[in-house]
C-alpha cells in the first residue's frame, strides 16, 4: 500500500451503527490484518462516542484542544488494548467543527503518530459544508452505513444524491447494510434498487451488538459477535484491497483552496495575539501574518509522514486522455437526451433553460459515474468534466465561464485552439479552447440563430447579441484564414451609472455635471473614440439624463443600449435573408425614426451614409440627439462624418456638408482606452461654427497625461480649459444654472 489511507465512516442520521462499525474495522485493521489504526472522531455536534463504546472514557485529551494548542496530540491520543489509538471527540458537543485546514494538519500528525489506516466517524449536517468537502476529498473509501429503516433510507438515498451532485467519484462510496434481518418488511435487494447502489456488505443483526456496547467491548475484540463480526472482518480486507488515493496531492489541494482561512500564528489555532495586532496594526503585522503562513505551509511539508505531506502539485491527467473522456461522454449524452425525447429545439428553449440544464447535468453526472478508467478522478476534475460536457450540450462551451465572470469585458475566440479575455482592460490568453472546429461552429449557430440570423460560406460575417446584451461579430472561413472567429463585447450586468464612471476615473465630478447639461439642454452630443474605448458605455449613461416623459427612438446595427426610460423604441438593423433580399440598413431606420414623432433619437454608431441623415434630423428640429463613431480625435470625427455623408451617394459641395455639420453638432466627447487599459474622456469639445470652409473648435475640458508609474499605470490630470461655451445660453433657458468659464 503506498502511503496511508482515510476511511471515512459516514451517515445521513444517527442510531445506524456508524460508530460501532468505525471503532470494529479499527480494531480488525490492528488485529488481524496488522495494520497501525488511528481512530478520530469527528462527532462534534453530539459529543462521540467511541471513547464510551472502547471504554475509553475519559480520554485523555481530545481534538478540540489539539486544535486550540492546549495540548500536544501525543498526549491525546487514548490507546485501546488492541493498540487501536483514539482522537476522541470534546465531550457535550460544543465544539466548533475543524477548518479543511486543520483537518489536512490533523489527518498528517494521525499518520506521523502511527496511523497507516486512519479511520473517521462522523455525521456532517451539511454535506456542502467545507469541512464535509475537505473529508469526502481525503477519503476512500467513504463507508455509508444504513439499517432497514424507512426513513433511514430516505435519508441515505437523499445524501447520494448530494454526494453525487458534489461530483464526488462514486467509485468510492460504498453502502453497508446493518442490521440485516432485524425485521422482514425491506429485503436487500429492496434496498439497492432504492438505493441505486449496490450493497458492500450485510451485516446481520445480532443481540451481542447491543451487549458490547454497553460492556465497552467491540465484537471484534472478543465483544461475541460470531457472523456480524466475520462480517465487519471481511469488510475491513475489502478495504484495504481498494485503492489508495495520493493524500498529498488532495492535501496540497484542499490547503490552496483554503489559503485565505490559513491561521495567522503557528500552531492548529486561529486567532492569535499575533494575528490580533496584525489585524489592528495593518503593515508590518500583515506580513508576519504571512510569514506565518508561510511556515506553517513548510511545517506540514517537512513533515515526518511523507506519504501524506509531501504536498506535490496536483497531478493532471494528460489532456489527451481528458479530451478523449470528454468527447466520449458527449457522444453518451446525445444517445441518452435522445431516449428522453429532448430535442436541439427544446434545449436551445430560454423558457426551459435552468430545467433543462439540470436534467442534462443529472444525465452527465449519471453517465460519468458509469465510465471505467475516467482519467479524471478528483472531485475538482470531475465536477469540471461535467460542466464542461453540459456547458458543450447546452451552453456556450468554454465560453461559459467568461460570460458569467464580471470581469471580463471581451472575449476574443481566435479559432477553436485560441481565445483571449480582456480583464481590467488587458489581453490575457486564456486555458480553456474548443475541441475543434466542429464545436466552434456549433456554438456559433445557437448565438446567431433564435436572433434569425445565419453564418456560412454564403454569409460568412454576421453581427449578433447574447440574451444579456452582450454585442457579438463572427466571421468564418474563407475569409478567416485560421478559423472562426468571434468577438463578444459584454456589457455589465448591472447598468453603469455616472457616478461609477467617477469612481473609475474616467472623468471628474465637474465633467459629469457639463455632460448631464448638455443632455437636459437637448444639445446634440457626437461620442467618438477608438475600439473598446468605451463609447457605448457612455452613450448609456448619457442616455440615462434623458427625461422620463421624452419619446426616444433607437437605432443599431446589434440592440446593445440599455435605456431605462419608460417609452422608449429601440429599432434593429436587418441582414439580407437567404435570398439576399430583405435587408434593412441603419439608414432605412434613420428616416423612418423621423415619421415616428420622436423627441429624441439615438444612433449606436455611425458608419456610413446615414451620417446624412442624421444630420438632418438634427437640423431639422430633432435637437438632442446621441450618437458615437470611431475617430482618434475630435477634429478626426469631423473628417471621418464628412467622409461618411458623402457615402450616401449625394452629390454635395464640401462645404455644404460642412455647414451641416457644423449646425447640427454641439458638442464631441473623445473617449480613449490608454495603455494601462483604463479608459478615460480626454477631450470634450465644443464646434463653435464656421471659418472659411474650416469648422471651428475649443476644447472645453482635457486631459493631460504626464507620464507612467513604475506598475505601468498612466498618470495624469482633467482640467477645464477655463473657457465659457457658445451654448451657454441653451442651459439657461432649460433653467439650468451653472458656472461656467470660471
Amino acid at each position: 500500500m503506498s502511503g496511508p489511507r482515510v476511511t471515512l465512516v459516514f451517515a445521513a442520521r444517527g442510531g445506524v451503527g456508524r460508530s460501532v462499525l468505525a471503532a470494529n474495522l479499527a480494531i480488525t485493521f490492528t488485529r488481524r490484518l496488522r495494520q497501525t489504526a488511528v481512530l478520530l472522531d469527528l462527532d462534534w455536534a453530539s459529543g462521540g462516542t467511541l471513547a464510551s463504546a472502547l471504554d475509553l472514557d475519559p480520554a485523555p485529551g481530545d481534538w478540540a484542544q489539539v486544535l486550540a494548542g492546549s495540548r500536544d496530540l501525543a498526549d491525546s491520543l487514548a490507546v485501546h488494548a488492541t493498540g487501536v489509538k483514539l482522537l476522541a471527540a470534546p465531550p457535550g458537543g460544543s465544539a466548533d467543527p475543524p477548518t479543511p485546514r486543520q483537518l489536512v494538519k490533523l489527518v498528517a500528525d494521525l499518520a506521523k503518530h502511527g496511523g497507516s489506516q486512519i479511520v473517521v466517524d462522523t455525521c456532517v449536517p451539511n454535506v456542502a459544508s467545507d469541512v464535509a468537502v475537505a473529508l469526502f476529498d481525503l477519503a476512500s473509501p467513504v463507508l455509508l452505513p444504513v439499517i432497514p429503516d424507512i426513513p433511514a433510507l430516505a435519508a441515505t438515498r437523499a445524501l447520494l444524491e448530494q454526494i453525487r451532485q458534489k461530483h464526488y467519484p462514486m467509485e468510492r462510496v460504498h453502502v453497508v447494510l446493518n442490521r440485516s434481518g432485524v425485521t422482514e418488511d425491506i429485503h436487500p435487494d429492496d434496498l439497492v434498487e432504492h438505493l441505486g447502489r449496490p450493497l458492500l456488505a450485510t451485516i446481520p443483526f445480532a443481540p451481542a451488538i447491543i451487549s458490547s456496547v454497553n460492556r465497552g467491548v467491540p465484537l471484534t475484540a472478543g465483544g461475541g459477535g460470531g457472523q456480524a463480526a466475520a462480517v465487519i472482518g471481511a469488510v475491513a480486507q475489502r478495504v484495504l484491497a481498494m485503492p489508495t488515493i495520493n493524500l498529498a496531492q488532495v492535501g496540497q489541494g484542499i490547503l490552496a483552496r483554503h489559503k485565505a482561512d490559513a491561521p495567522k500564528a503557528s500552531g492548529y489555532s486561529g486567532d492569535s495575539a499575533q494575528d490580533g495586532a496584525a489585524k489592528q496594526g495593518g503593515g508590518a503585522g500583515n506580513r508576519s501574518a504571512s510569514v506565518a503562513d508561510d511556515q506553517e505551509d513548510a511545517a506540514l511539508r517537512a513533515a515526518d509522514a511523507p506519504e501524506i505531506m509531501a504536498l506535490v502539485p496536483v497531478a493532471r491527467a494528460a489532456d489527451t486522455r481528458l479530451l478523449e473522456a470528454r468527447q466520449a461522454i458527449h457522444r453518451q449524452l446525445v444517445e441518452d437526451l435522445k431516449r428522453q425525447n429532448i430535442s436541439p429545439e427544446r434545449l436551445r428553449d430560454p423558457q426551459f433553460k435552468q430545467e433543462i440544464r439540470e436534467q442534462v447535468e443529472r444525465t452527465v453526472i449519471g453517465i460519468v459515474e458509469r465510465m471505467r478508467d475516467l482519467p479524471a478522478t478528483s472531485r475538482e476534475q470531475r465536477a469540471k468534466l461535467v460542466k464542461d460536457v453540459t456547458d458543450e450540450a447546452i451552453g456556450y462551451g468554454p465560453l461559459e465561464n467568461y460570460l458569467a465572470d464580471a470581469s471580463v469585458t471581451e472575449i476574443m475566440v481566435n479559432g477553436a485552439t485560441q481565445i483571449y479575455i480582456e480583464r481590467h482592460g488587458r489581453l490575457v490568453q486564456a486555458p480553456e479552447t474548443f475541441t475543434d472546429e466542429t464545436q466552434l461552429r456549433v456554438v456559433i449557430d445557437r448565438i446567431v440563430a433564435p436572433l434569425g440570423r445565419r453564418v456560412d460560406e454564403s454569409s460568412p460575417m454576421c453581427d449578433a447579441r447574447l440574451p444579456d446584451g452582450s454585442r457579438v461579430n463572427v466571421i468564418i472561413p474563407p475569409l478567416s484564414l485560421r478559423g472562426s472567429t468571434v468577438t463578444i463585447r459584454k456589457f455589465p450586468m448591472s447598468r453603469l451609472t455616472i457616478e461609477d464612471l467617477v469612481g473609475f476615473g474616467s472623468l471628474t465630478p465637474d465633467m459629469a455635471q457639463f455632460l448631464r447639461y448638455c443632455v437636459l439642454a437637448r444639445l446634440n452630443i457626437f461620442i467618438s473614440g477608438g475600439t473598446g474605448s468605451g463609447k457605448t458605455t457612455l452613450l448609456n449613461v448619457l442616455s440615462s439624463f434623458i427625461p422620463n416623459s421624452e419619446r426616444i427612438v433607437t437605432i443599431e446595427d446589434a440592440a446593445e443600449l440599455q435605456l431605462v426610460q419608460p417609452h422608449v423604441l429601440p429599432l434593429e438593423a436587418r441582414p439580407a435573408n437567404l435570398e439576399g433580399s430583405g435587408a434593412v440598413h441603419i439608414r432605412d431606420l434613420v428616416r423612418n425614426s423621423l415619421r415616428m414623432r420622436p423627441d429624441r433619437i439615438v444612433v449606436g454608431e455611425i458608419r456610413g451614409g446615414e451620417a446624412l441623415d442624421m444630420l438632418q434630423a438634427m437640423n431639422t428640429g430633432h435637437d438632442g440627439s446621441l450618437s458615437t463613431g470611431h475617430a482618434n480625435s475630435p477634429r478626426d470625427a469631423l473628417s471621418r462624418i464628412e467622409t461618411m455623408v458623402l457615402m450616401a451617394g449625394m452629390d454635395l459641395p464640401v462645404r455644404a456638408i460642412r455647414e451641416q455639420i457644423a449646425s447640427a453638432l454641439h458638442v464631441i466627447v473623445q473617449v480613449s482606452r490608454l495603455r494601462d487599459g483604463s479608459r478615460k474622456i480626454t477631450k470634450i469639445t465644443e464646434i463653435t461654427g464656421m471659418e472659411s470652409d474650416v469648422i471651428t473648435m475649443q476644447d472645453l475640458y482635457l486631459y493631460d497625461q504626464t507620464g507612467v508609474d513604475h506598475d505601468g499605470r498612466v498618470m495624469g490630470a482633467f482640467r477645464s480649459a477655463g473657457l465659457r461655451p457658445q451654448f451657454a445660453e441653451a442651459f439657461e433657458r432649460a433653467g439650468l444654472k451653472v458656472e461656467l468659464g470660471a
